[in-house]
């Protein structure tokens, strides 16, 4: 392979991440290795973690938490998820988003890969 793709951290959204919960649901097997190891992150922390996220798309700093998520098994991105990213950027449900760590810059960087389509709402 002659190119590797850096958005190692993709996901396509669903209604639970763009809705009245305020938070980006990572499962366990993409938030430990690709958020939690390079963040060094505790998961006793109950607070969680502030992150700080670069949108390569607008050029813009935001700032987020990363936390596990109560009893399940899953971790969220939170705090301002939902004015800061899905508000801002009109995200919906069927939008791929993606992130990756920028270790020169000691942050994540955030892109919308896909938009939804008329599909995506059907569902």
């Amino acid at each position: 392979m002659m190119y590797d793709d850096p958005w190692k951290l993709k996901k396509v959204l669903n209604s639970s991440d763009v809705g009245s919960l305020s938070r980006l649901l990572l499962p366990k097997e993409m938030a430990e290795p690709l958020v939690a190891a390079v963040l060094g992150y505790d998961e006793n922390q109950k607070e969680g973690m502030e992150v700080e996220i670069w949108d390569v798309d607008t050029q813009s700093m935001h700032s987020l938490v990363f936390k596990r998520w109560g009893s399940s098994r899953s971790y969220v991105f939170m705090a301002n998820w939902i004015k800061d990213f899905v508000k801002r950027r009109s995200l919906k449900s069927g939008h791929e988003v993606a992130f990756h760590w920028n270790p020169y810059a000691n942050r994540f960087h955030f892109s919308v890969l896909k938009a939804a389509t008329e599909e995506d709402f059907s569902n």
